[in-house]
């Protein structure tokens, strides 16, 4: 790693900071990180061969694209089948973590929920009082970069957690906007390996996954607050993602609508260290850091973002979703989400991304919800157990997001040494425990012809199918009062049995109606009044076998 490390013992500290506590001291005694090369020397030593490697990297997307079965378009990635490894895994781990995770600390926006894993932009506009407070009037943004030490980051652990959640898959973050990257990556100095903590953690991932057989995906922002750029003659200059993150004397200057602004030597070294200028964001940067990432580390899916303000054409998605699927012909199913550019969300893609909202009604597309164990998206040191789910909560939402036709896409929230908060990880064994007794009503299904329902006393119930319609699941959220699990909405083959998932026994069962179906099934009689004898906590499943015909209906 060749940089300078020397930073004083005293900036540790300030990671406990917590902005609740808002007659926190700045913090003064701390040594300004500066990498070994000024952006300027990137400019004048990397530039160039930089650039030519991208147009090396580039004509190889095309040719593969020119060749393969998928070319660069939406309407040909259009015919992308979304693979049933996709369908049946029903459970992710989206794992949030980055330098951003140093500072901790989000406020609800919007929505309902908060990002922290914006706080690296933010530091700079609404957090910014916020900030000089906690951390001192001259701390920016890439003195956290120290900081990242991951010495808490066990990919093996962090594996054996995807596994005990009863999780199929992980998404890790791998570069969010600020634009730091956990790999390697051949097209910037801002990353794991070249900047702190020295250390491939990408790579040290997905070897863990491959040997577990977990699939990996690569979470990759199309966007950055800000890029060093060259202009015409030669001089470097600022791009801005969006008006809200320039500064005010930045103006439009082009139809795509980005934002172009002067270069600082003395911030933008402590802002944007290690990234290195180009005359072409997308072409020279942002296609071929995303070629070189999947032809490396052979990921299983593409989870674009930030992809609002620009459309897919001018970001190039297509072409970088072509070749994904183009390389992978063959070898292995691959899948990419919806975030393609604006206006892509729901139309595009092999699967709709809902973030905190989740839907409301069954989808007949695939779809993911994205959602945090508590308000934030990145690890946020303000959180409390008030703002967390509860176990029954989080089984709950998983169920109901399966019973839909989605997959969950759940975040853990690491902080900056790497280290998940106990109460993600007590809570991802909650559901782990569960899911080992009732998985078979969550993975590999699709949805009942009804989402739910309530029992007569009105306790809700949910369903599920075997993706063969042999079977269907009715998962009661809430234990019976009375000495029976009552279900309108079960269509039963008549003289089948009805099991409780977890106890090996048939359910003594009758129908419940006349002009519609539905069934009653007794409670074993060792559980009546006896917690301790259910099969498991939160929810309970009833299997039955599907009478998909309806023959034996009314």
């Amino acid at each position: 790693m060749k940089m300078q490390r020397s930073i004083m013992i005293a900036i540790a500290g300030m990671a406990a900071t917590f902005f609740g506590c808002r007659q926190a001291e700045p913090v003064k005694d701390f040594e300004k990180f500066q990498y070994d090369y000024s952006i300027e020397q990137l400019h004048g030593e990397f530039s160039e061969n930089m650039m030519a490697k991208a147009r090396n990297d580039l004509n190889e997307l095309n040719e593969a694209n020119r060749t393969g079965k998928f070319r660069g378009t939406l309407e040909s990635i259009d015919t992308h089948e979304t693979p049933d490894w996709y369908l049946d895994a029903k459970l992710c781990i989206f794992y949030d973590w980055g330098p951003y995770s140093i500072a901790g600390y989000g406020e609800k926006g919007w929505s309902r929920a908060r990002y922290p894993d914006w706080y690296l932009a933010r530091m700079y506009h609404e957090y910014q009082d916020d900030h000089r407070l906690a951390w001192g009037e001259d701390f920016q943004r890439d003195d956290f970069l120290p900081l990242f030490t991951a010495e808490n980051f066990n990919a093996r652990e962090i594996v054996d957690l995807v596994k005990m959640s009863g999780a199929r898959y992980i998404v890790p973050f791998n570069k969010h906007h600020d634009g730091f990257c956990l790999w390697d990556s051949k097209y910037t100095r801002r990353d794991a390996v070249d900047m702190f903590p020295g250390r491939d953690l990408t790579a040290e991932l997905v070897e863990e996954c491959e040997k577990a057989g977990i699939y990996h995906g690569f979470y990759f922002s199309v966007e950055e607050y800000e890029y060093p750029m060259i202009d015409e003659e030669d001089e470097l200059y600022i791009r801005y993602w969006s008006s809200s993150l320039a500064p005010d004397n930045a103006g439009v200057v082009d139809e795509a609508g980005e934002i172009r602004g002067a270069f600082s030597g003395e911030l933008h070294n402590r802002m944007l260290s290690g990234k290195i200028p180009v005359r072409d964001f997308i072409d020279e940067y942002i296609v071929p850091q995303a070629k070189d990432f999947i032809d490396r580390y052979d990921p299983d899916i593409l989870w674009f973002d930030g992809e609002w303000h620009r459309p897919a054409t001018y970001y190039k998605t297509p072409d970088i979703v072509a070749y994904f699927y183009n390389r992978a012909a063959g070898r292995k199913e691959v899948v990419s989400n919806d975030r393609l550019g604006i206006g892509t969300r729901e139309a595009h893609g092999d699967f709709y991304t809902s973030e905190t909202d989740e839907v409301v009604e069954r989808m007949d597309d695939p779809w993911e919800e994205n959602r945090s164990m508590s308000e934030s998206y990145g690890y946020n040191h303000t959180d409390s157990l008030e703002n967390y789910l509860s176990a029954d909560e989080l089984i709950q939402m998983l169920v109901r997001i399966v019973a839909k036709g989605g997959n969950l896409n759940l975040m853990v929230n690491p902080d900056g040494t790497g280290k998940i908060p106990q109460i993600q990880v007590d809570l991802l064994r909650e559901l782990g425990s569960w899911l080992e007794i009732n998985g078979e009503a969550i993975y590999g299904t699709r949805p009942y012809e009804k989402i739910c329902d309530n029992t007569q006393l009105g306790q809700p119930v949910w369903y599920t199918m075997s993706k063969d319609s042999a079977y269907a699941y009715a998962i009661v959220f809430d234990w019976p009062r009375s000495e029976t699990f009552i279900c309108s909405g079960v269509n039963i083959v008549w003289e089948t049995e009805v099991y409780l998932l977890g106890y090996d026994k048939p359910l003594q069962w009758v129908d419940t109606g006349r002009k519609s179906w539905g069934m009653s099934a007794r409670i074993p009689e060792e559980m009546i009044g006896n917690p301790e004898a259910r099969p498991c906590k939160h929810a309970w499943v009833l299997k039955f076998e599907y009478d998909k015909r309806n023959e034996f209906g009314n």
